[in-house]
């Protein structure tokens, strides 16, 4: 009970204020190429356009050439936060069970609750979201900085009225609800104190098309990925995707 209830502070303190950050505001930063760039928000810039509510966070999102620092070192609120997104995802309305890719790497210490993957749940398949599924680094981590849900039998899911303990990987918690979906707008996010990178982020980002070389020019590279999702090291590696496919 200790656990469920450290969770539920950890996990549940901003799910509801960050969906509605998500989905009013363009983020902190975005890429140049207008594509579908990883996007960051934070604590810091909401609070500074008027989206808090009148409550007062910090937390600060810096984007990286693969990803971004997550920086809640510096308190200022009793719930600050920093996260990452993209604005369209493709894991957006697809039953669970066809989930195939869901993953991020990081560095620093995880905690509880940070950072983690919050999945919008859509229990009836109409398009809203009824509350978030949490799999955090804590919880999900092979040794080496990668939380990966689909391909690592050892994370564990949770989400508010589950069972106390979570279940203990993807599959038994897509066996447990074959029929719900994913909602609008997954995304990365750290709301306990700390500083955390994040890189490679997987949220249902678009996938390199071949031949459209401009794509990767002005930094479009950082927000693209190969169709085995992986990603491009620079500008040069992904135009050589384009032009070889490899």
């Amino acid at each position: 009970m200790r656990l469920l209830k450290a969770l539920t502070r950890s996990l549940g303190v901003l799910p509801v204020l960050s969906a509605a950050i998500l989905l009013s505001s363009a983020g902190s930063v975005a890429a140049s190429n207008g594509a579908n760039p990883l996007l960051c928000f934070d604590g810091t810039t909401d609070t500074a356009n008027g989206q808090t509510g009148g409550a007062v966070y910090g937390g600060v999102c810096t984007r990286t050439p693969n990803g971004a620092i997550l920086d809640n070192s510096v308190p200022v609120g009793s719930g600050d936060y920093s996260g990452v997104y993209y604005k369209t995802s493709s894991l957006s309305g697809q039953l669970l069970g066809n989930v195939t890719q869901l993953s991020f790497n990081y560095t620093g210490v995880p905690t509880a609750g940070s950072p983690r993957i919050s999945l919008p749940i859509d229990v009836t398949g109409d398009g809203t979201t009824d509350f978030y599924a949490f799999i955090g680094a804590f919880y999900c981590n092979d040794g080496a900085g990668l939380v990966d849900p689909i391909h690592d039998s050892t994370c564990t899911i949770f989400y508010t009225g589950g069972p106390v303990s979570g279940y203990p990987n993807w599959a038994a918690f897509v066996a447990a609800h074959p029929t719900w979906h994913v909602g609008a707008t997954p995304f990365v996010i750290a709301d306990d104190a700390g500083l955390w990178t994040v890189s490679n982020v997987h949220l249902g980002e678009q996938q390199a098309a071949r031949g459209n070389k401009n794509d990767c020019k002005k930094g479009g590279w950082m927000d693209l990925e190969r169709k085995d999702g992986s990603s491009f090291k620079n500008q040069g590696d992904c135009i050589q995707y384009m032009n070889t496919g490899k």
